[in-house]
This record gives C-alpha cells, sequence and structure tokens, in this order.
C-alpha cells in the first residue's frame, strides 16, 4: 500500500495534500503533465480545505510552474498570485514567497514583459537577503536572475548569478544544479557571442538533465543548442540545428508544452 492510499485509508487529509503536492512535482518531471495537473490542483484544494497555507502556496506555484511550461501564461500566473496570498499567511512565509516570486519572474519572461519580470525578480532577491538563503528557493531564483540579466544586456550581473550557481552545484553535488548551472552559463555566453562555449554547456545540462528524467528542459537546451548552431554557420550547423529543433518539437508535443 502506498503512503497516499494509507493516508486515505485513515482519512487524513494533511498527508493526503503533500502526498498530492510530492505526485504532482515527480509527474511534471518524469512528463506526465495531465496527471501532474490533477494532482496539484487536489493537493490545492485539501490544503485549502484544513487551511494548510504553506502547503497550499508550494502546491500553487509548482501548478503555475506546469501551466506556465504549457503557454498558460496568464492562467499559471493567476495560480501563482493565489499562492501569493496564501503564502502571506504561511508559516513558511519566505520560502514560499521566494518560490512563487521566481516562478512569476520566469512566466512573465515567457510573456516577453521584461520590466514586471524584474519586479518579481527584485522581491524574491529581497527575501533571500533578509531571510537567508535556501538551495531550492535559490535554484528558481538565480536562473532566472541570468535570463533578466541577459535580457537587460547587464552581463556582470548575470556573470554574478551564474558564479554563485556553479558555487551552488559544486556544494550540493547535485546533477540538477550542475545542469541549472551549465544551462545559464550557455544563455549568457551565447548571448556574448561565445557560441562555441554555449554550445558546449548547452550540451552538458541537456546530458544532465536527460540523466535526470527532466524532459522539458533537456527540450529547451536542444532549442537553445539550435538557435546557436543557426547563429553560428559553421559546417553542418544548420542540418544539426533542424535536427535539434525536431527533437525538441516532438517532446513538447508529447508533454504539451510550447
Amino acid at each position: 500500500m502506498t503512503t497516499q492510499e494509507q493516508a486515505r485509508r485513515m482519512h487524513a487529509p494533511r498527508a493526503i495534500a503533500l502526498c498530492q503536492c510530492f505526485n504532482g512535482a515527480l509527474e511534471f518531471q518524469a512528463g506526465r503533465w495531465a496527471e501532474a495537473e490533477a494532482a496539484l490542483r487536489d493537493s490545492i484544494q485539501v490544503h485549502r480545505e484544513i487551511a494548510a497555507a504553506s502547503g497550499e502556496a508550494l502546491a500553487c506555484q509548482r501548478l503555475g510552474v506546469l501551466l506556465t511550461a504549457r503557454g498558460q501564461l496568464d492562467e499559471g500566473l493567476a495560480i501563482l498570485e493565489e499562492g501569493v496570498v496564501a503564502a502571506e499567511r504561511a508559516l513558511l512565509r519566505a520560502h514560499c514567497l521566494a518560490r512563487l516570486y521566481g516562478s512569476m519572474t520566469r512566466n512573465r519572461l515567457k510573456a516577453g514583459e521584461l520590466d514586471v519580470a524584474d519586479q518579481y525578480l527584485a522581491l524574491g532577491l529581497a527575501l533571500g537577503e533578509r531571510h537567508g538563503h535556501c538551495a531550492t528557493c535559490d535554484s528558481l531564483l538565480f536562473p532566472a536572475a541570468v535570463s533578466v540579466r541577459v535580457a537587460q544586456r547587464d552581463f556582470a550581473a548575470a556573470e554574478s548569478f551564474c558564479q554563485r550557481m556553479d558555487a551552488a552545484a559544486e556544494e550540493y553535488s547535485s546533477r540538477i544544479w550542475i545542469a541549472m548551472a551549465r544551462q545559464a552559463r550557455g544563455e549568457l555566453v551565447a548571448a556574448r557571442g561565445d557560441l562555441d562555449d554555449a554550445l558546449a554547456f548547452y550540451t552538458e545540462a541537456r546530458v544532465a538533465y536527460s540523466a535526470a528524467g527532466n524532459k522539458y528542459e533537456a527540450a529547451r537546451c536542444l532549442e537553445a543548442m539550435a538557435a546557436v548552431r543557426q547563429t553560428r554557420r559553421a559546417e553542418g550547423d544548420l542540418e544539426m540545428a533542424q535536427a535539434a529543433q525536431a527533437e525538441a518539437r516532438q517532446i513538447y508535443e508529447r508533454l504539451g508544452a510550447t
């Protein structure tokens, strides 16, 4: 019997809500997004019924990330805003808000609203400075910070965040942190015009994401690699770019992502 089945049998709503939130995160990473959405919506509902604000906020954050990946940007932002309301009364207020602001930054970046994304990023970073850094919170904030600063052409600030990610990857010895650090570094060096290095970093990130079972981020790396090759145009680059785009598109279609 699974933990969730035991929780339902014992009529333990808090345990059910936690299991559903965890299941949603796992299903999202594994690429089973319909199951992930159902689990996260269930988690949000049960957390609300028992007035567990921290759990509600975190489930909203994870659902917002999923909807953002699907391209449902306004709905994703609305869910994240609901999470902020819950986080304001949560015991883990600072952690919940930092994660939500990181996800809201990514959502508005994808919507093309750089100024709004920068505002959410500032809110998230300020929480870290006031309350101390958390590996999970930073894993959402730092990659978004690199993307915002690159979009602003503030490469010195982007470099600072890349260095912090490199340090965290070394400290935690985590495959996901390594993947995120290489992906962020690839984004920065590509913007600087160091295309050979960008391909190397994106390739390393893609391998790490694939090994961790994170198909969505692996596809994002493929898409970035295709863009770099289209810019570089060395021998064979255009053909390899087309192949990478086709592979990324197939992954997106299977996931329901945009």
